[in-house]
């Protein structure tokens, strides 16, 4: 028997890329699971495909977040693992022509949104233990030019660890995962397509490989399971290698513009 059979699992920002994988791997080991993204539409036809429960979520506001958590309760009647995943590229461009208002919504997915979701999801583990992962970036344990980007993905990192802290001694695991270039729509939108986003980013990697929204899911899966049962506070690279190396600047030729 699957060790996660009959586990309950909410996941944001599943409606594509990385949360779309790892709501694809984690329902072949057996989760039952509760989707959230912004954009219902997409998140809608993989829960129909996965026989699993979808709603509209924006992580900026709590009360949506708890509502998802609320659903994966009333529904399954407990929750073992919250994955922090809906994220947005947002304000691209030179610091001195970013407005406060893009920049602060950058913020309010990737930080409010992480806290939320930490929050709810501890409350509703209660006792009895759990997982909570979030999906930083590479640029959370380095600098890309992206200004308002990395700041949020530090912020992640720091709230995973202190979170980790506080919630030890429940047996509420939580960890983060640090991807570094995996070529998804939305880091696609940055490089002129698909193949571009791959071609620049093997270009980067000491290994010459490029990892996939898959690797991505196969790290949450094993950070959820019962082989990471040692294992809080920690960030996990998933980037070929690229941390090790020289650290590009990201973005600093693109053009101002935002990217939700």
């Amino acid at each position: 028997m699957n060790d996660q059979m009959d586990k309950v699992a909410v996941i944001t920002g599943a409606g594509s890329g990385l949360g779309a994988a790892t709501a694809r791997r984690f329902h072949r080991d057996g989760w039952r699971l509760v989707l959230g993204d912004l954009r219902p539409e997409g998140v809608q036809a993989l829960a129909q495909e996965l026989g699993a429960t979808a709603l509209a979520c924006d992580v900026a506001d709590e009360h949506q977040v708890e509502a998802l958590v609320q659903t994966a309760l009333d529904r399954h009647g407990r929750l073992d693992c919250m994955i922090n995943n809906a994220g947005i590229l947002g304000a691209i461009g030179p610091i001195g022509e970013t407005a406060a208002r893009d920049f602060n919504r950058v913020l309010e997915v990737m930080v409010s949104g992480v806290f939320h979701g930490t929050k709810h999801a501890a409350n509703a583990m209660g006792d009895q233990g759990g997982a909570i992962l979030n999906t930083a970036s590479l640029a959370g344990v380095g600098a890309w030019a992206n200004h308002s980007y990395t700041t949020a993905k530090h912020a992640v990192v720091g709230l995973t660890r202190s979170s980790a802290v506080e919630l030890a001694p429940r047996a509420i695991r939580v960890n983060a995962l640090a991807p570094g270039n995996v070529v998804t729509g939305m880091t696609s939108s940055l490089s002129g397509g698909e193949q571009a986003a791959y071609d620049r980013a093997l270009a980067r990697n000491p290994i010459p490989y490029v990892c996939t929204a898959e690797d991505i899911a196969d790290a949450f899966a094993y950070l959820a399971g019962p082989s990471a049962r040692g294992i809080t506070g920690q960030v996990l690279v998933i980037d070929s290698g690229l941390d090790v190396a020289v650290v590009p600047p990201a973005y600093h030729q693109a053009p101002g513009r935002f990217v939700e």
